[in-house]
């Protein structure tokens, strides 16, 4: 059985680890790991496992414990696969390989004051160290802000400051084992020397997941409209989604020092009073929420600076990881809504995107020109006939005679309230692609919006897919002087310095970057996508202008013939062999995006549409 059989919706979210870079995540192919925990050690071994099957990493996974008890809620069918393995601690001396080891111990579980849990945390640190020596595996190990003791109200805590603890009060007895836990582990560290890091996570709030919280009360009632109250706080606390945990996990292996890291998620750290009102937000009259007295919970505010700053950023807003949760609990998933995208404006531009399409769809039809929906909303044609309900832009390709025809004849051909774009037309623009603005409105990323000169309304944007060479060597190194060129002009363009795997690359590119003028990086950039252009018996094609430029090449013949589908109610043209196409770009596209990534492809800074709030297309006329 397949985990993605195993797993819901919300748990293969998480799972699919959406919010790590491909090139992170290579850098864990054919890797062993070992991991001891509690739930939040079993949901790392079904995330591993899922990449397995999706990414075919080749990974090991060993799950070990003190007694079969350990593995009671995994599921059955695991222990029959070929890539995980349930291993008791008498038996890890018998290991030879573990490239990782992770130990997630007691972190974010409910800890009452216990002896013989005091002794099973010591004996996992003692058999697992013995592991992380032998094999000299990367070690990561997890505690929670609770560590920090009992903290003050309104401070925030980094990695070298810590309240003080009550040792005679029961409340104090997790953040007396996190500390022992951690304090054991840096000892046998400086005795068997490997490496080791610690991650202290904030509150873990997972969907689909048997991690409990303070909030789960309240997430349910939110859920099911029922009135609920929540504790007024006095301090703040941080929060963290699970998959940002993941990310540290997988960024400690492959990227970080070793050392301490906080981890929280993107703006949690908050009082109940600012969940309430998140909440509220979201969810209006379902989120029926009254402070009650005031108290504390377990866990503290905490700084993660420190990991954003060695680049290892969350992805999950605080709203977002709540949002999930109260989806996941709810009865009836098939009402759960997402969140609303761009403070509720998605529709209308949505709609204005329409427009585009349609207007584009005229002119080429008028002289003749040759074009499909591309990236998103070729799939959103395909799997939802109309947009991705999440998407907030689109796009169209043509082969390179159309593409040069349609920038000849576009500006003449639009209405006046939309400007054609190009590196020719707007002098401060620099992408090697073209696009149609909306005049009188405001779209801009976070890339785009440093750019104020730069015409910045909403987008809709205009590839060129071009021919490229039929050898394999000719292709790989026709890809590597335009991923080469293209970084000569955005990293000329954002004044930043080149990140490539490899130093000697980001030397050469950061010493032609200061050499050569922007415009001529940009004549090179172009010049080197359409190099292939009068090849008569080209037998490939491949997306230079776009980010599926790291797809790499794929037959011409799947852009040979158009096709017409629904489209909003709309016959619009996508290649006829759409599905190999479709395939080579996403996979199984037909399988829906993890839910959390369902918030709109771009990170959008300014959004103003002005008077085209509440816009709609009139049918009637097609205009």
């Amino acid at each position: 059985m397949q985990i993605k059989d195993i797993l819901n919706e919300f748990q293969a979210d998480w799972a699919a680890m959406p919010s790590i870079e491909k090139n992170i995540i290579d850098k864990i192919r054919n890797k062993s790991f070992l991991i001891c925990g509690s739930e939040l050690a079993r949901c790392l071994c079904y995330a591993l496992l899922y990449l397995n099957e999706t990414k075919g990493l080749n990974t090991r996974v060993i799950f070990c414990g003190e007694s079969s008890d350990a593995i009671s809620d995994f599921n059955k069918e695991l222990l029959v696969r070929d890539d995980f393995d349930f291993v008791l601690f008498n038996s890890l001396e018998e290991l030879n390989k573990a490239d990782y080891v992770v130990h997630t111990g007691l972190c974010c579980e409910n800890i009452d004051e216990c002896s013989n849990l005091f002794s099973s945390q010591i004996n996992e640190v003692k058999a697992l160290s013995k592991v992380s020596e032998k094999c000299g595996a990367k070690t990561v190990v997890l505690t929670d802000s609770r560590i920090y003791g009992n903290a003050k109200n309104h401070r925030v805590y980094s990695e070298n400051e810590y309240a003080k603890i009550d040792l005679t009060s029961p409340e104090s007895f997790a953040s007396q084992l996190m500390r022992t836990t951690e304090s054991l582990w840096s000892c046998l560290n400086k005795d068997k020397a490997f490496d080791l890091t610690f991650l202290r996570t904030g509150i873990i709030l997972g969907a689909g997941t048997k991690l409990s919280t303070m909030l789960d009360k309240t997430l349910e009632c939110v859920a099911n409209g029922k009135k609920c109250s929540l504790i007024n706080s006095f301090k703040k606390y941080s929060f963290v989604y699970i998959s940002d945990v993941f990310r540290a996990i997988i960024y400690s292996f492959t990227a970080l020092e070793c050392g301490v890291y906080n981890v929280a998620g993107i703006d949690s750290t908050v009082s109940t009073g600012m969940i309430s009102a998140i909440l509220h937000d979201v969810y209006a009259g379902m989120a029926d929420i009254s402070l009650s007295e005031c108290g504390d919970f377990d866990g503290c505010a905490i700084n993660a600076n420190k990991i954003c700053e060695h680049g290892c950023e969350p992805v999950i807003t605080l709203e977002t990881a709540l949002e999930l949760c109260v989806m996941s609990k709810m009865q009836d998933n098939t009402a759960m809504s997402l969140p609303h995208n761009h403070d509720g404006r998605l529709t209308s531009i949505q709609q204005i995107l329409l427009a585009y399409l349609l207007e584009v769809d005229r002119i080429c039809k008028k002289h003749n020109i040759k074009y499909f929906l591309a990236g998103g909303t070729l799939l959103g044609a395909i799997r939802h006939k109309g947009f991705i309900p999440w998407d907030d832009d689109a796009d169209i390709m043509m082969l390179r005679e159309d593409y040069d025809r349609f920038c000849e004849i576009a500006e003449k051909e639009m209405p006046e309230t939309m400007t054609f774009q190009t590196f020719k037309t707007d002098k401060n623009c620099f992408y090697e692609f073209a696009k149609f603005r909306l005049n009188g409105t405001v779209f801009a990323t976070g890339f785009a919006k440093e750019h104020k000169g730069m015409h910045n309304g909403l987008a809709f944007d205009i590839f060129c897919h071009d021919k490229t060479a039929n050898s394999k060597l000719g292709q790989k190194l026709h890809l590597a002087m335009t991923l080469f060129t293209r970084a000569l002009v955005f990293n000329k363009w954002n004044n930043r310095k080149a990140q490539n795997d490899s130093k000697f690359q980001s030397v050469i590119t950061d010493f032609c970057k200061t050499v050569f003028p922007l415009r001529f990086s940009l004549w090179l950039d172009n010049k080197t996508i359409s190099f292939f252009k009068r090849k008569k018996n080209a037998k490939y094609l491949y997306d230079g202008m776009g980010r599926n430029i790291y797809n790499g090449s794929f037959p011409i013949e799947y852009l040979d013939n158009v096709i017409y589908v629904d489209f909003e109610g709309y016959k619009l043209p996508v290649p006829e062999k759409y599905h190999e196409y479709l395939t080579f770009l996403y996979g199984d596209y037909m399988e829906l995006a993890p839910l959390s990534t369902r918030l709109g492809c771009h990170d959008i800074k300014l959004c103003d549409i002005g008077k085209y709030d509440g816009f709609k297309i009139n049918k009637n006329s097609e205009k």
